[in-house]
């Protein structure tokens, strides 16, 4: 049985394209090392450029060009944070972003992260997060500063070595997933390769923890430490840890309370239990109120929402109350009137 570049997966498949293919045993050898190497890892096998022209279905010069000139298929913009400042987004071209989902679809996926990390991980969210912390009376939060932005395609390029592939090939694909040779904000890689590649943090900050009876968790860059005694040694020693590692603390935005009796971990109000903050569910209460009182119209119209999607936000919004606090009646009550609202037309 003969096969293509495109169909051969094992390596004894591998050796028998070779040998169609009359390919010199000294070189059959050279690239059955690579084979089984990444074949043991579940990695698709790569050793060439134009193999991985094949594979990703994008012409080798335009490959070249993403990897060599990648200024050029990315448009940065800013938003604001919450807390002021701007945050700098870089988007993809669309097909620089095709070639990212392949490696994020066929590399990445299924990749080790530790299960501290609840951000960009499935089945895992900000409120998986928060629960983690419930009862607890001390917290550490730890934020750090420029998180894509720290990590260095060096780190990704030796991870991809260690996956097995050559040097050429693991700088191509670090190249593909990095912007000025760090990850991009905006990229489809740059979470999960954050994830992978601070995986030993991870359980360095969770045994040292754990060590200590406390809980850790981490959400992208927001670290949260809990338990019923924080001392400032440990504090400053998880500070050491970090930029040990290569990472910068926001000093700004870390903070250890005591006592506390709640806190708000990613977004949710911690305390006996999980709750969305008050300040969130006033305002849908208010927004309800009117529409109850006036008709969604009149609603609209008055207050000038322009969004044309507004009542599927609105629901969104009521949603993430009702996935936070799945017994909250009132709340099940403006689910109920909005679905009304949108069936009704």
């Amino acid at each position: 049985m003969s096969y293509t570049i495109e169909s051969v997966k094992t390596p004894k498949e591998w050796l028998i394209y070779f040998e169609d293919m009359g390919i010199k045993e000294e070189y059959i050898s050279i690239y059955i090392e690579i084979i089984e190497k990444l074949y043991k890892n579940k990695n698709p096998i790569i050793f060439e450029i134009e193999h991985f022209s094949k594979l990703v279905g994008v012409e080798v010069d335009v490959l070249l060009s993403m990897i060599f000139s990648k200024k050029n298929f990315y448009r940065q913009f800013k938003i604001k944070k919450k807390l002021g400042g701007d945050r700098l987004i870089t988007v993809p071209s669309p097909s620089l972003m095709m070639v990212q989902k392949w490696i994020y679809n066929n590399i990445l996926i299924d990749k080790k992260i530790h299960y501290s990390a609840h951000g960009f991980n499935f089945n895992k969210s900000i409120i998986t997060n928060a629960k983690m912390h419930v009862g607890h009376k001390v917290f550490l939060k730890i934020d750090l500063k420029d998180f894509f932005p720290s990590i260095p395609i060096n780190w990704i390029i030796n991870y991809f070595k260690q996956q097995g592939y050559p040097p050429k090939i693991a700088f191509y694909l670090a190249s593909l997933c990095t912007l000025d040779n760090s990850l991009p904000q905006g990229a489809p890689t740059s979470p999960i390769l954050s994830n992978i590649l601070f995986y030993n943090l991870d359980k360095t900050l969770y045994k040292f923890s754990k060590k200590n009876n406390l809980t850790y968790t981490r959400y992208a860059d927001d670290l949260v430490f809990s338990g019923d005694y924080i001392s400032l040694k440990f504090r400053n020693f998880v500070i050491f840890l970090i930029k040990k590692y290569g990472f910068k603390v926001n000093s700004k935005k870390t903070s250890l309370k005591i006592n506390a009796g709640q806190n708000i971990v990613t977004g949710i109000l911690v305390k006996d239990s999980v709750f969305v903050p008050k300040k969130y569910k006033r305002k849908l209460r208010q927004e309800m109120f009117f529409i109850n009182k006036f008709g969604i119209l009149s609603h609209i119209a008055t207050s000038n929402i322009r969004d044309p999607n507004y009542l599927y936000s609105l629901m969104g919004r009521i949603n993430f109350v009702l996935s936070v606090e799945p017994n909250n009646e009132e709340f099940i009550e403006y689910q109920n009137k909005i679905k009304a609202i949108i069936k009704k037309g």
